[in-house]
């Protein structure tokens, strides 16, 4: 109709009554509520007085918007453009610029808007649909699921509705037609879920299991999320007859990577396989077809997707789309997820089958109950398989969790009367090591280039013979620079775009080894930094906005100079605290900068800390001697569980430390090099307190125990003195007690003699002899007197590695006919001290008598071969001021 309040009142009539069926789910009427507006009233006589025509007011009032339709259309081809007149001016109109307003009249003279007319304030429809120049209100409503379900339960509902509208009085000059949409996927859905049943049917026969087509059949969903993304992305409808085409088909291609990565690793594992070298090599081995399939596939289907014809977006691009992005994503998913979920499955059912009767019990009744109340209370089927799923994935998950949170230490894990024994087998610790993925990515990458054979090396051999790089760049060149039209996309996709260039054109000067040539060399760099330019021309040109353009350019180019800022630093190894030169300090501050910036600048260098350490130690004094940054305070915190290994296991008496961590903490006393007290507090109050936080909450024994660890100590006599009132030596021993309170079979103290003076030195030391009769003692230093008065066995550690395993006596004969004494005269001991290792000199009279680490026998007159002693072995196993030339003559 015309009127549209009178439309409004019938259409809320409407929506009412139908809200009050039972059939109906709900109704909702689609007119948008009123926004503030502004009517003239023209003073018809007034104009007609000045000479004002009412089309001159029109051509003032169109162009004082600043956006005005034309009221003409512009047809090319078979496409059809309605034209709009846009004005230049950035400036905001107010009332106050619209009363002023000129108009011109027949004479020339002009006036303004308010002159002529009354200026009303008043509301209106911020939409208004129009069909045939009619206005149109549209009411929508949806029946009830139990309705759809049934042909005659519909057809008896739309009667309903028909009959309402026709009962309605209906003002003259408004028509309402109720329109039935016939547009039912519910036969889609069930033709989905049979097809569902079906090839899991089919799986289940042919594998003869019901677990591995449970896990291919993971992709389903996977494709269902790729395909939704891809809809939603480019616009398309989402429930129509031609996306659920797509999908039905969908159903049948993504299970095929399952199957062929699943299928391989069932028959690995039938020969003999482990699950995780089975699922490696059964990916190393499927990559390729995996990845060609679809990708053979995708690219079919492209031209339908990105055609412009009417019915080819109507019908096939929506049906291509689905398929492309259902077939991507389960495609890349496949590969990680799927062996994932199949380790996951295989080892939670290993884990249920170690369960005791009583937790397998609770989880069934779990099961089985909240099934029953899911199927009885939730109405929609959707929820009811999700429901499900949540509960048969929730249970397990609860039970496991509680298991886990509910472990603590247990010193009766070993029994007392069986001796301590730990053993470490090939220990790896790096810090700043890259992420799983790229790890894997680059073991892959290395197990194919050694086979020859693989995935990567033939990439590599063909990369050269193959154009399809170089069209790759060709088609994102054109599909974003020419064929998108939405803004948001081409801004992220040209980023896409700019890395592959990069990546090929590098790429190819490696191929050809062009990299010698001035041009060639910088020519990575040049494009680098220019592209951006052209892409932010490209932006502004099309978008027309230079304030955001500016921010893009800045947020770009502050990335890039971060970027490479930080590859500098790393690959030139600059030392930030250390710049020199002009603007030092301006240079370092923004090199301190940019190691901030995560991702782009703060790119960590892994470092090996603890490289290939095996040892066994047993009950005694086990002495580990190394210089700073040697890597044994890493080793003491993985043996603790502070630390975890990258690679190596860590066993104690044949328990994997990782396995039954919190178990072991019972067992494991640690003593860090720097740890706090309350100086406040009294020795055997601080004691009592640690206590309480171990759990031993009985008085009785509590006050046995922290008397025990005071006598240990040798603290009884000041047991009543304040903490703060302590020497160094007696903090220590403080320390010592209280890691002795749940009394530990494994005593770990890291450099507890730094910083004392020599008396409370041997005070400790003899302690730490006192202990290790009844326990495994480790004990760290870098002092050398420590370990040859106190340890049965010592290894000796640099830069991460064991350099000496043994006892310490025969660690001195290791530097016999390496040590040499001789006299110089101090004008050339310099010279002397450049070329030889000088382990400590004195003057003697007008001469230096020197003592040198070397090889060879050094060539001086009267020099002499010395008897070693533990730290001249010492440094010779280090090897700290070895110098290369010593190194080179010993090979």
């Amino acid at each position: 109709g015309q009127n549209i309040n009178d439309m409004r009142v019938v259409a809320d009539d409407i929506e009412y009554q139908l809200n009050e069926l039972s059939s109906i789910d709900r109704a909702n009427l689609d007119l948008a509520d009123n926004r503030p507006e502004i009517q003239l009233r023209f003073d018809r006589q007034l104009m007609s007085y000045f000479g004002i025509s009412m089309a001159s007011v029109i051509s003032e009032l169109s162009a004082f918007q600043k956006e005005v339709t034309s009221g003409i259309n512009f047809k090319q081809d078979n496409e059809e453009y309605e034209i709009t007149i846009t004005s230049d001016d950035e400036s905001e109109k107010t009332i106050d610029d619209l009363r002023k307003l000129p108009i011109p009249a027949d004479n020339g003279e002009h006036f303004n808007l308010e002159q002529i007319t009354d200026i009303l304030y008043s509301e209106g429809t911020s939409s208004i649909n129009r069909v045939n120049q009619d206005r149109q209100v549209e009411v929508r409503y949806r029946f009830a699921s139990e309705i759809t379900d049934s042909k005659s339960f519909l057809a008896a509902a739309r009667d309903e509705v028909d009959q309402i509208v026709n009962a309605i009085e209906i003002p003259s000059g408004i028509a309402v037609e109720v329109v039935h949409d016939e547009t039912d996927l519910s036969e889609f859905y069930f033709l989905i879920a049979v097809a569902f049943i079906l090839i899991y049917m089919i799986l289940a026969s042919v594998f003869e299991s019901l677990i591995n087509p449970f896990i291919i059949m993971f992709t389903i969903p996977l494709a269902a999320i790729g395909s939704l993304w891809a809809i939603i992305f480019t616009g398309q409808s989402l429930l129509n007859a031609n996306t659920m085409l797509g999908f039905l088909i969908l159903l049948g291609i993504v299970v095929n990577n399952g199957i062929i990565l699943i299928d391989y690793t069932r028959i690995l594992r039938q020969r003999g396989f482990r699950q995780s070298r089975a699922l490696v090599v059964a990916g190393l081995a499927r990559v390729r077809p995996i990845l060609i399939t679809a990708i053979t596939t995708i690219i079919a289907l492209f031209p339908l997707a990105m055609g412009k014809a009417e019915y080819v977006t109507q019908i096939a691009s929506p049906f291509a789309i689905t398929v492309i992005g259902g077939l991507t994503l389960s495609t890349l998913f496949t590969l990680v997820f799927i062996p994932t979920v199949y380790a996951l499955i295989e080892n939670t059912l290993q884990w249920l089958a170690g369960l005791n009767w009583k937790l397998k019990l609770t989880q069934f009744v779990i099961l089985i109950g909240g099934s029953i109340i899911i199927y009885f209370e939730v109405e929609s089927l959707i929820w009811k398989f999700a429901l499900f799923f949540v509960l048969l994935f929730l249970t397990p998950g609860t039970i496991y969790f509680m298991l886990r949170s509910l472990r603590q230490a247990n010193a009766k894990l070993i029994p007392e009367n069986e001796p301590i024994k730990i053993s470490i087998k090939n220990l790896y610790k790096i810090y700043d090591l890259p992420g799983r993925f790229r790890r894997e990515w680059e073991k892959g990458k290395l197990i194919s280039q050694q086979s020859g054979n693989g995935f990567y090396e033939g990439l590599k051999k063909n990369w050269a013979d193959r154009t399809w790089p170089m069209l790759l760049w060709g088609f994102l060149f054109y599909y974003i620079y020419m064929y998108l039209e939405s803004k948001f996309w081409v801004f992220i996709l040209v980023h896409l775009f700019y890395f592959w260039t990069l990546h090929i054109v590098n790429y190819y000067l490696n191929e050809f080894d062009l990299q010698e040539k001035k041009l060639f060399r910088v020519l990575p760099k040049i494009l680098q930094w220019s592209i951006p330019a052209v892409n932010l021309a490209y932006f502004f040109l099309d978008w027309d906005k230079l304030v955001l353009t500016i921010i893009i350019a800045f947020v770009w180019y502050f990335s890039l100079v971060i970027y490479t800022t930080s590859h500098r630093i790393i690959h030139q190894q600059i030392n930030i605290n250390r710049i020199k030169g002009r603007f030092a300090g301006l240079r370092t501050r923004f090199y301190r900068l940019v190691q901030m910036i995560p991702v782009l600048g703060n790119r960590k260098v892994p470092f090996c800390a603890v490289e290939g350490v095996s040892l066994e130690i047993g009950r005694g004094m086990f002495g580990l001697l190394g210089p700073n940054g040697a890597g044994k305070t890493t080793l003491m915190r993985m043996i603790c569980g502070v630390l975890d290994q990258n690679y190596g296991t860590i066993r104690i008496n044949n328990i994997d430390t990782r396995l039954q961590r919190e178990e072991l903490q019972g067992l494991i006393g640690y003593l860090p090099q720097e740890f706090g007290t309350y100086e406040n507090m009294t020795a055997e109050e601080f004691l009592h307190y640690q206590a309480i936080i171990k759990n031993i909450l009985d008085v009785d024994e509590r006050t046995k125990r922290v008397n025990y660890v005071l006598s240990a100590v040798h603290l009884d006599e000041s047991r009543d003195k304040k903490i703060g009132s302590f020497s160094g030596g007696m903090k220590q021993r403080i320390g010592i007690a209280q890691t002795l309170l749940h009394l530990p079979r494994i005593l770990v103290v890291d450099e507890p003699t730094a910083g004392l003076d020599p008396r409370e030195r041997i005070r400790f030391r003899n302690l730490l002899v006192d202990l290790s009769r009844e326990r495994v003692v480790i004990f760290s230093t870098h002092i050398i007197e420590d370990v040859a008065s106190s340890c049965d066995k010592v290894a000796v550690m640099g830069k991460g590695r064991i350099r000496y395993l043994g006892h310490p006596r025969k660690m001195a004969d290791l530097a016999n006919g390496k040590v040499w004494q001789f006299d110089v005269s101090p004008e050339k001991f310099e010279e002397v001290r450049e070329k030889y290792s000088i382990i400590h000199h004195t003057r003697i009279g007008n001469k230096i008598r020197a003592r040198c680490l070397s090889v060879q026998e050094p060539e001086f007159p009267g020099v002499v071969s010395v008897k070693p002693t533990l730290e001249d072995s010492y440094l010779y196993i280090a090897g700290k001021d070895i110098k290369a030339t010593e190194a080179e003559n010993e090979n």
